[in-house]
């Protein structure tokens, strides 16, 4: 779409700096949208206006939504302004050409972030401040108060890593669910909590690992890996409650259980003004090497994070030996990008650009070959892996880690309904991508 011209007529307004994040809420699962963005797909072109060219830069709106569940046929998503005016509707339809202009250059520009149809040049909310399935619940919960003081520290025996309130609502989904507590008076506390679930955050460790929650006054708390999450609900890092930020005191973070049947635990158990997450189990890191025109090797971190995110994360749905499965994980296409020629994506970590991928060259078809730890490997064209999301190297089952016994941490597995080479296997305990010329027999 670079270049393309939209046309559509707004009183003039100066654009004044960086354009306030916009929150975007499917049911219960949110994300906060923000510009530049290394996760999502950016747009830009020109905007024709008042007779004049000026240069504009967003996110596509699409993307975001189906990552985050996606829309049926009857769905609308509202675009609200202001917390107290009428929302705007948007049908799937509309979503799909919609796009969030979080920059618009020039003298006059309109304010920013504005939410306009692409196809039909029509701006609909300006400036657009939340996106919401169906329309609110209760109210319009705040966005983007992220006080610089606002960090978690987590740490395991691979080191240390520091993420801000910025980094957890723009990097991963947070869940909003009730859960109450009790307190020691046998007074019960019930609020809507939004948070990170705390699985998503530490990633992959046995169930009987200890966590231990480390407080701004130095109080410690443990918890049990495998009890993170049961079928009342998940323990959440929180940062709103009822839809506001909580303040710097009790503390940015508070560990809560919340679910969607409203989960009861006791108040002693709820860890205020966190600021360390601490793992106490055994490590097994693991790495995927990916080789052909270049060798390129991805850490656990750097899986584990990229299955975190909605924007590198796909599901797909699996049979194998009479059980249907769901999994999540890395679509194969997106790695093969690092190895099919000299250009690969830049910067550290595991990311998604489309020019990185040799499209040519994948349907000029070259072999793919999927090794495993014990030895056993499958090959498949590229041609099959070309743009197909359904063909992956899943991490979770159902919603949760892989075991070793099930093909962990990495399996090959595909969807039951893409067209697949006869005799194609899943491969466990995937180690290796080789990359080979197809033999011109």
């Amino acid at each position: 779409m670079q270049g393309l011209k939209f046309f559509f007529a707004l009183s003039a307004l100066v654009w004044t700096g960086l354009a306030q994040p916009v929150l975007l809420q499917m049911g219960e699962k949110s994300l906060a949208l923000t510009f530049p963005s290394e996760l999502w797909p950016e747009w830009q072109g020109v905007l024709a206006w008042e007779g004049r060219e000026l240069r504009a830069q967003g996110l596509p709106l699409e993307p975001m939504v189906r990552a985050l569940g996606g829309m049926a046929a009857a769905d609308h998503l509202f675009a609200f302004a202001r917390a107290d005016e009428p929302g705007v509707a948007l049908s799937p339809e509309e979503v799909r050409s919609a796009v969030l202009l979080f920059r618009v250059d020039g003298e006059g520009s309109p304010p920013t972030p504005l939410l306009f149809l692409g196809d039909q040049g029509r701006v609909l909310v300006a400036p657009v401040r939340w996106l919401v399935l169906h329309g609110p619940r209760e109210g319009l919960p705040e966005v983007g108060v992220w006080p610089e003081a606002a960090t978690v520290t987590l740490v395991t025996p691979a080191g240390a890593r520091t993420l801000s309130l910025a980094d957890l609502e723009t990097t991963f989904v947070s869940l909003t669910y009730p859960g109450s507590y009790v307190r020691s008076s046998g007074e019960r506390v019930t609020a809507l909590w939004t948070g990170i679930p705390l699985p998503d955050l530490l990633g992959n460790w046995p169930a009987e690992t200890e966590i231990e929650v480390v407080a701004a006054d130095g109080y410690r708390m443990r918890y049990r890996y495998g009890a993170l999450r049961d079928a009342e609900g998940v323990w959440l890092l929180a940062f709103k409650q009822d839809g506001k930020y909580l303040p710097f005191n009790p503390g940015y973070f508070r560990l809560v259980k919340a679910g969607p049947g409203n989960p009861t635990f006791p108040s002693g158990a709820s860890a205020r003004m966190v600021v360390r997450l601490e793992v106490r189990g055994e490590y097994r890191p693991y790495t995927l090497r990916l080789s052909g025109a270049r060798t390129h090797e991805f850490s656990r971190w750097d899986l584990e994070l990229g299955v975190a995110c909605p924007c590198r994360a796909r599901t797909v749905t699996a049979t194998h030996k009479g059980e249907t499965r769901t999994y999540t994980g890395i679509p194969l296409w997106r790695l093969l990008a690092y190895v099919d020629d000299a250009v690969a994506p830049a910067g550290p970590g595991l990311k998604y650009e489309d020019a990185a991928f040799n499209w040519a060259l994948a349907q000029g078809e070259y072999l793919v070959e999927i090794r495993a730890a014990d030895g056993f490997s499958q090959v498949i064209p590229s041609s099959y892996l070309a743009g197909e999301d359904r063909f992956l190297l899943a991490l979770k089952v159902d919603g949760r880690f892989l075991g070793e016994a099930e093909g962990g941490p990495l399996l090959f597995v595909w969807d039951d309904g893409v067209p697949a080479p006869a005799g194609l296997k899943r491969v466990k305990w995937v180690t290796e991508i080789v990359l080979r010329p197809k033999d011109p027999r």
